[in-house]
């Protein structure tokens, strides 16, 4: 767009000039232009009177207020009045410091006494709450002893296995209870040693197990001692008992020494022992129940199943079990070798199932590597020393047939003169 002041002066007056068909209605805009123009002048120009005014305004009181501050510090009167303010104001404040202010260490020394005071507190809640349990013990216990010696055994049962804070969930309770029933309670229903287990048991919360390795062995102890099976199979089944393998040891013995519960036993036995990490034992009470394809199943699937444990396995009389250790499982390696397995067997004075063993399988010879020549012909010997004279035979001769195998001498008792030499 062309300058404001080049548009009202030089274009328009040409533009008039030249087009004069419409110089009246040219003249008529350009005045009306030129009137705007000088309207939009005169506001700008008073607007910047306006401001200059407003400035004037807002600095005259700060300027009035310095002008009465240099008159007021020439006037004797006033300076005096000034002086008493001053005055005032500083006894206040003295006077203020003395009633709200104290010296550091003052305070320092406060706080000190504070936390001791708030120390001495916590000592007497802790000293009150002894009292308080002290006193409500004694009142449980003194309970206790008022059924018991009624002759209440069942409500007293109840009532130490709900005693606060378990002041009475002890082996001391439980002693007492089994000195009774040795003392004169032959006719009760339950003897009061299980009533006062079993009131353990119920009063453990849901997921929860009762406390204590050598409670819940005792407890254990004397079902079975009285024969009650199916109370031991609960607790075991529904997670009442604290575990542990003393407790597997003796559900297995119990077992053993009553064959009419032996497999209900070995089962329990095995929940126990597989929740303690007794693997061993584990797969020993499934091979004791018959179950071999489970025990074989067991071991391999169990991460934590060694070599060593699985060696004692082979002191449990299965052939079956002895010749799937040495198969193949789901493209796995066997777990033991033949000569391991029959090794193991002729030392815990299992020697026929080493030899039925040996029989199915003694081919894989040349294949054991966890077996040495030497063990093997340890086996052979024991062989012809226990008349198995053809295993023995076909043992030596496939030893002999391994590339620098001698054999020194041989009698018609011994086969255990055998040297290898390994180039």
């Amino acid at each position: 767009l062309p300058d404001r002041k080049l548009l009202q002066e030089t274009i328009l007056p040409d533009v008039i000039d030249y087009a004069t068909a419409y110089e009246p209605i040219l003249t008529a805009i350009k005045k009306e232009y030129d009137e705007f123009i000088a309207a939009v002048k005169t506001n700008d120009r008073k607007a910047k009177l306006a401001r200059g005014k407003l400035k004037a305004l807002v600095t005259q009181p700060t300027s009035l207020m310095y002008c009465l501050k240099f008159e007021e510090s020439l006037n004797p009167e006033a300076l005096d009045e000034h002086l008493k303010f001053f005055k005032q104001k500083r006894a206040d404040l003295l006077s203020k410091k003395k009633s709200q202010y104290v010296p550091a260490q003052v305070k320092r020394e406060l706080v000190i006494k504070m936390k001791s005071t708030l120390n001495q507190r916590d000592e007497l809640g802790l000293e009150n709450n002894k009292l308080q349990l002290r006193w409500c013990c004694g009142f449980v216990i003194h309970r206790f002893s008022d059924l018991f010696e009624a002759g209440e055994y069942e409500a007293a049962a109840y009532h130490a296995a709900k005693s606060p804070h378990g002041v009475l969930r002890n082996m001391e309770t439980m002693e007492r209870f089994k000195c009774t029933f040795l003392s004169h309670v032959l006719f009760w229903k339950l003897p009061p040693a299980l009533l006062f287990f079993q009131a353990l048991t119920i009063s453990v919360q849901p997921g929860k197990r009762l406390p204590g390795e050598v409670l819940s062995l005792e407890g254990v102890r004397c079902a079975l001692q009285h024969g009650y099976i199916q109370l031991v199979t609960f607790w075991v089944t529904q997670h009442r008992l604290t575990y542990s393998e003393e407790l597997g040891d003796v559900i297995c013995s119990h077992g053993a020494e009553d064959p009419r519960v032996a497999d209900t036993c070995l089962a329990l036995a095995h929940i126990v022992y597989t929740a303690c990490g007794v693997l061993r034992k584990a797969a020993l009470s499934m091979c004791r129940r018959g179950l071999i394809s489970g025990a074989f199943e067991f071991i391999y699937k169990s991460r934590d199943f060694t070599v060593g444990e699985t060696r004692h396995i082979t002191g449990c009389p299965s052939l079956d079990l002895m010749q799937d250790f040495t198969q193949l499982y789901e493209g796995k390696p066997a777990l033991l070798s033949v000569g391991f397995i029959c090794h193991s067997l002729l030392k815990s004075d299992l020697e026929d199932l080493a030899f039925q063993l040996l029989e199915k399988i003694y081919k894989t010879i040349l294949n054991d590597v966890m077996c040495s020549a030497e063990s093997w012909s340890e086996i052979a010997t024991r062989c012809e020393q226990r008349g198995w004279h053809q295993l023995a035979q076909k043992i030596i001769s496939i030893l002999l047939s391994q590339p620098g195998a001698v054999c020194l001498s041989q009698e018609q008792d011994s086969v255990e003169l055998m040297e290898h030499v390994f180039m």
